[in-house]
Parts: structure tokens; C-alpha cells; sequence
């Protein structure tokens, strides 16, 4: 969290408004976001509220799912043992087991493996003693693979066919494997590059079963398979932080629908478990609640735990292995709360680094991710945390804003053993004694690329009269909202902050009320504990810069505001504080 005196970007306002909000039977609020997002035709608006399955691409687009395909098509009819090989976090892990149970749906022998964390990403030499171990013929990544060329040439010299589904890598080295689906590379055909690695996995579950169906109009059997293998797609998805737009908004929007549908045993389990039972779960449900506990599964045990109560016959069975993910988890929150405060220590000599680089010899390597995602979220810079095991280093790094990651790594590359990711989180692995030089050569290459702090884009003004409970219920069908579809933001002026600010123990937040033209509306800013000096007392009128939500969960439940800044126009005081 930091203060700059950075003014939001607010779009002009716009003539068309009142015309598509009565066009589309919408009010002039939900028009002006639907405007500033450019869905400026009534037709593209409609869509853009309600996102259809069918508007999906074609799985075929890829240019090498018929070969991929038809490699799975032969396996069934021969038979042949298939491995799905995912990958440790959620999005790996919802994939394997959406592929799993769509190949348990036509009875075909197909097992799990996914690397122990100490093993290292993607294809390792445990890949191949898997290989050898299980007597597969064919192998089918989820989440991994793109270039993991030495290894597949491997495995595939052994007899052993591998398709790789993914949505990392580049596209030197790609391996040379049966078939590989990627969108993010330039001849992968596929034109939403955006999909995570589940939302691969998905596209190939889609054209197998297109395969096995008249004229690609998938059976019936196949339909409400999908229909409800689709939760697993918004858990991977959310979780992973990719784009919610495109195709992705519309598998996580009926994905949602599906998992508080879902009659599986392990998600109903799950659900259970986060707290979220008996109500439709949301987007960060999944990020906050859900995908924590999956992912202690890699963190702090073996993935294959959350894919045993992914994958568990019975609620009995699934309730057992939810309460062993329960143990994980609240034990990787103790071991991430003391390298937390070890790395806030050790950030504190070295404020001047646009890329914070840190490492050491006993940092717990399932916490590296989520303790340098909140560094770098406290910090407002990239944050880039490496545990040594003897000379190898192997770490995560996240950034919020203004970098691209990978690329910033592939520009030290030969500093580097390995490295792999996208924009927002990457790993790598790198020896010991390259660390300072390492550091120096990321940090030169964020003086050149990294710009000035942006403003933060809001879609237009609003007064207090207009945040309607049931207009703001109606902005949720935007959603859901996450990376790449933020939720609706507003600019409202001359605003009164008034009473005494609390501060929420359970997070730091800090709570106030803002008045508006005799409009009382409660206030929260996240994490604002550290402005209450700031902003308790002040009586000059600001401008806030909020996002609207309903607090409680009923239609007719207060509108609260999630503030993100307090900009006071009074240039004599100091309260612009823009919350990141």
C-alpha cells in the first residue's frame, strides 16, 4: 500500500448512455460501465451480460487437435494405459482431474502423476520413472510441458506418446511432442490465447467428445459431462490469475453455476470445507477460500491428496480427505506468517530495488509464492523469493503491475539454470552464487521497462442516489470479476467522511461512513488500517474512488463502498491515498 497523488483516469462522459440503457432495457449506471468497456453496440452489450457456452471456439481450431485426437482415439481402442501428468497448483490440478473423470466416463485406464514439488516443475527424471514404472503408452500433460524438450524425447523414446496441453512457455524450444496445444503459441491456431492450462484441458475433453458424436453435436452423456466438468475449469482458472474475458469469463461464469450444482462428492466436500455451502460461490470465493485449500495440498503435502478428494467415490471419503487438505492449510498459514515477517525484515535494506530478490536456506518452498504475492501487494513492486537447498536455488516470483515477469527473467536467462511462468507469477531455479548478480541484472532491466505508477481507471461518475441496492446486483452480471475484468469502479465527488474510523482486527481494515447530499453509506477501505490518523477527524470534502458492493447477501442488503482511493482536493492536505 502506498500513497501517490495520482488523479483516476475517468472516461469522457458519454451521449450514447441514456439511448443503449433504454435499448437494452439496463439502467444509466450499468450503460456507463458497459459503455466505458467498449460494448458501445446493443447486440455486443446483450452478449457481454449474459456469455453463452456456444460463443466458444471450436476445439478444432487448434492446429493439432485432430492429430491429438486421434492419438487419444487409438489409445481407446487399443486399450493402452494413459498418464495424465499435471501439474501442482490448482489450475494443474483441476485439470488432471477433469481429464481423469472424463476418460473414467468411457473406461479407459488412465492414472494420475503429479511432481512433488522437491522434484521440480513440469517434466522431470520422476516423469520418466513414472513412465517406465506404469507401462503407459500414452501420456497427457495438463498445465506443463511446453519445453520440456529432453525429457519428452525421453519418454518418448521408451514408447510412450505425449500430448502436451499448457499455457506457458515460449516458443524457442518447444518440445517436439506428439502434439502440443497452447494457445499462447504463435501456430497454435487457437485464437483466445487467454485460457489457463484447465481451460486446455477443456478444449481437449470438448474435442474427443465431438469425436465420438454426429456432426460434433456432443451426445448427451457427453453434454451434461462437460456442462459439469466446467466447475473444475473456474476453480483453475480464478486461481491462476488468468484474464477473466473473453472465453474465460464464460467458462468461469457457467463454471460457477456448476460448482454450487456439482453432485460430485469431493467439490460438495470442498465446498464444505471453505465455508461456502448453500450459496452460489463467487470469484474470490475461489481465489480467498477454495483454491488456498487445493493448493495446500502441493504446498505443504503431495497434490495427489487434493486429487484424491477431487476424485473420492463417496462424501465420506471426500469429507476424510478435505480435512486433510483442512491440516495442510492451517499449517501452511503458520509457516507463511514466519517468512513473512522474516522477508519484511529483509525488504526493509533494500527499499530501493524496483524488484525485490531475497533468499535463504530455510524457507518452506510450498510459501514462497503466496508470501512474495503479499510482499509484493504490501511493497507495490515485483517480489522475487528463492529457497537454497545446498548450491540450487529454486523460487517464485509475483508481481501485481508494471512487469512482465517472464520476460524480465528471460532477459537474465543465462544468469538462470531454468525459468518458466507469464506475466504476473513465474518460477525459476538458479545457483547460489549467481543470486547478487542476478538481482542487479533483473532490477537494470526494470529501470528500463518499468514506467511511472498508472492511474487507477475508474468507469465514470456516480452519486450516492444512484448505487441502488438492486442496480448494483445487476452490475454483478459483469462479472465475474477478477485479472483482466476488474469490477466496476466509480469516481464520486465532494463526499463527507464523518464518525469514528474502526479498524477491523480480522484484516486491518478500516472502516468508516461517507456522506453525500444527506446519503449515509458505509465505507471500507481494504487494508486502510494505516490511514486512520490520516483520515480520522477530516472534515475538508473528498473525492473517493470506490468500487459499490451489496454487503449483505439479500437483494434489499446496504450498499457498501470498497474504497481503492481518498483524493482530497485541498492540496493542503494530505489525504491521497491510493490502496493497492
Amino acid at each position: 500500500m502506498s500513497f501517490e497523488r495520482l488523479p483516476p483516469r475517468i472516461p469522457e462522459p458519454d451521449p450514447r448512455e441514456r439511448a443503449l440503457a433504454r435499448t437494452i432495457g439496463v439502467s444509466d449506471l450499468v450503460a456507463r460501465v458497459l459503455l466505458a468497456r467498449g460494448h458501445d453496440d446493443p447486440d455486443r452489450a446483450r452478449a457481454h451480460l449474459r456469455p453463452d457456452l456456444r460463443s466458444l471456439t471450436d476445439p478444432f481450431a487448434f492446429t493439432q487437435m485432430d492429430r491429438a485426437v486421434e492419438r487419444i482415439r487409438a489409445a481407446i481402442r487399443d486399450g493402452q494405459r494413459i498418464l495424465v501428468h499435471g501439474d501442482y497448483d490448482v489450475d494443474g490440478i483441476t485439470g488432471t482431474v477433469l481429464l481423469l473423470n472424463f476418460f473414467s466416463l468411457m473406461a479407459v485406464d488412465a492414472k494420475p502423476f503429479i511432481p512433488h514439488r522437491r522434484d521440480g516443475y513440469s517434466f522431470t527424471e520422476a516423469s520418466i520413472r513414472a513412465v517406465e514404472e506404469g507401462g503407459f503408452q500414452l501420456c497427457i500433460s495438463v498445465d506443463n510441458g511446453t519445453n520440456a524438450g529432453a525429457v519428452i524425447e525421453r519418454i518418448q523414446a521408451l514408447g510412450c506418446d505425449v500430448i502436451v496441453t499448457d499455457h506457458h512457455g515460449t516458443q524457442d524450444n518447444v518440445a517436439d511432442a506428439f502434439a502440443v496445444l497452447n494457445p499462447r503459441l504463435p501456430d497454435a491456431g487457437y485464437p483466445d490465447r487467454d485460457l489457463a492450462g484447465c481451460g486446455v484441458a477443456f478444449r481437449l475433453a470438448t474435442a474427443v467428445a465431438q469425436s465420438f458424436s454426429p456432426g460434433k453435436r456432443v451426445g448427451e452423456e457427453f453434454r451434461a459431462f462437460l456442462l459439469d466438468a466446467i466447475a473444475y475449469v473456474a476453480l483453475g482458472t480464478v486461481a491462476d490469475v488468468a484474464p477473466l474475458r473473453g472465453e474465460n469469463r464464460a467458462m468461469v461464469l457457467h463454471g460457477l453455476r456448476a460448482l454450487r450444482a456439482s453432485p460430485n462428492p469431493g467439490i460438495r466436500a470442498l465446498l464444505d470445507c471453505a465455508g461456502v455451502r448453500g450459496r452460489s460461490p463467487d470469484a474470490e470465493d475461489i481465489a480467498f477460500r477454495i483454491a488456498p485449500l487445493i493448493n495446500a495440498a502441493g504446498r505443504m503435502g503431495h497434490a495427489l491428496e487434493a486429487v484424491t478428494l477431487l476424485t473420492a467415490p463417496g462424501y465420506q471419503e471426500a469429507q476424510q480427505a478435505a480435512r486433510v487438505l483442512e491440516r495442510h492449510n492451517e499449517a501452511r498459514r503458520q509457516v507463511e506468517r514466519e517468512l513473512l515477517e522474516r522477508v519484511r525484515e529483509e525488504a526493509e535494506g533494500r527499499v530501493d530495488d524496483r524488484i525485490l530478490v531475497l533468499g535463504g536456506d530455510d524457507w518452506h518452498p510450498g510459501v514462497l509464492g503466496i508470501v512474495a504475492a503479499r510482499i509484493s501487494e504490501t511493497l507495490g513492486k515485483p517480489a522475487i523469493l528463492i529457497s537454497f537447498d545446498g548450491p540450487i536455488g529454486r523460487g517464485s516470483g509475483r508481481s501485481q503491475s508494471g512487469i512482465h515477469l517472464r520476460q524480465a527473467m528471460h532477459a537474465c536467462a543465462p544468469l538462470l539454470r531454468s525459468y518458466g511462468g507469464h506475466a504476473a507469477a513465474a518460477g525459476l531455479e538458479i545457483e547460489r552464487d549467481r543470486l547478487d548478480e542476478f538481482r542487479t541484472a533483473i532490477n537494470a532491466v526494470a529501470d528500463q521497462v518499468m514506467g511511472p505508477p498508472e492511474p487507477i481507471e475508474v468507469d465514470g461518475c456516480a452519486r450516492f442516489d444512484e448505487l441502488d441496492p438492486r442496480e448494483i446486483r445487476v452490475l454483478e452480471q459483469l462479472g465475474p470479476f477478477g485479472a483482466g475484468n476488474r469490477r466496476p469502479t466509480f469516481l464520486t465527488r465532494d463526499v463527507r467522511l464523518v464518525g469514528l474510523p474502526s479498524i477491523d482486527p480480522r484484516n486491518g481494515d478500516l472502516r468508516l461512513r461517507a456522506v453525500q447530499d444527506g446519503q449515509v453509506l458505509p465505507l471500507r477501505m481494504r487494508g486502510g488500517a494505516r490511514h486512520f490518523e490520516r483520515l480520522n477527524g477530516l472534515r475538508t470534502p473528498v473525492d473517493l474512488v470506490h468500487s459499490p458492493r451489496v454487503a449483505a447477501r439479500s437483494e434489499e442488503g446496504p450498499v457498501e463502498l470498497v474504497t481503492w482511493q481518498v483524493h482530497c482536493p485541498d492540496p493542503t492536505q494530505d489525504a491521497s491515498a491510493v490502496l493497492q
